[in-house]
């Protein structure tokens, strides 16, 4: 049976920030403020331009040419830079054009050796699909280094850097949950936080009488996998809960008021239709707090 390895300190010299501008990427900005204060990273901020799509209707209408859209974004991300830069952050920015922004965004979070992706995300129809031109979706599934999503119901951070009170950790005992672990325990070890190890049960009708002895084995399973060392400094609560494995994160998420899921996702999942055992968009879209996945 895998056990967590014991976790180290988290280590984010350089995170990249990938905006397009909407308020969806203003609010996973004040995160990623408040992670490279904490931790005293280097935030690369990073625009990918698309001279395929015209932005607005004033663009399309106009008949803007892709060049001076470009020089347009380098302007806005000059911007964006300044409201960045400021409790001595420090920060760079690359705006470049190409005509898959996903596959742009990987490569240069490979080329500057960044530690961490945070991204926006938006509901576009319902919680069927997210944007980012759904790029969100693309870097969770194929990024090399954990991705910290924030969603439209995501709560604004306080001011200052940021310190996580209450973390779930969405474990399906997956090698990527593993992987997952190490980064729930150690953002949680560093700002003292609650820490609660969840596993969901799908198929419930399937066990009758016999519910009560599995969810036990279920949370003996889940506190086997609870480093040694946790229980120093927090005592992990550990929780089964039953149904959709969305709405029970999600659900266990408000009710204990967390700021933080963190949970592992597979690489050959396709547009997040299926995160091990079903999880879908849904979670990333509704969540009231940051996501963070790890392939």
């Amino acid at each position: 049976m895998p056990v967590i390895q014991e976790p180290v300190a988290v280590s984010l010299e350089k995170i990249l920030l990938a905006t397009d501008f909407t308020v969806g990427a203003e609010r996973a900005a004040a995160y990623a403020k408040g992670l490279a204060l904490r931790f005293g990273s280097t935030l690369e901020l990073v625009h990918v331009f698309d001279p395929s799509v015209a932005t607005s209707w004033v663009a399309a209408e106009l008949e803007i040419p892709p060049e001076e859209r470009l020089r347009q974004s380098k302007d806005r991300l000059s911007e964006f830079e300044q409201r960045i830069a400021t409790n001595g952050i420090k920060t760079t920015m690359l705006c470049r054009a190409a005509h898959r922004p996903a596959a742009a965004l990987i490569e240069i979070a490979k080329e500057e050796k960044v530690d961490l992706i945070v991204a926006g995300t938006q509901s576009k129809v319902g919680i069927e699909r997210l944007v980012l031109g759904s790029t969100a979706e693309q870097l969770i599934r194929s990024a090399d280094c954990p991705v910290l999503t924030v969603g439209p119901k995501a709560k604004m951070p306080a001011a200052g850097p940021l310190r996580f009170k209450t973390v779930v950790y969405a474990n399906d005992f997956s090698p990527e949950a593993t992987k997952a672990a190490v980064y729930a325990f150690s953002f949680a070890e560093d700002s003292g936080a609650r820490l609660y190890c969840c596993y969901t049960v799908t198929d419930e009708h399937r066990y009758g009488e016999k519910r009560a002895v599995l969810d036990k084995g279920f949370q003996e399973a889940l506190k086997a996998r609870i480093p040694q060392s946790s229980y120093d400094w927090c005592t992990p609560e550990c929780v089964v809960e039953h149904g959709d494995p969305a709405s029970a994160i999600l659900d266990l998420a408000e009710r204990v008021g967390a700021d933080l899921i963190v949970l592992g996702a597979r690489r050959s999942s396709f547009w997040l239709t299926r995160i091990e055992r079903g999880l879908t968009p849904a979670l990333l879209a509704e969540a009231l707090c940051p996501v963070l996945t790890v392939c």
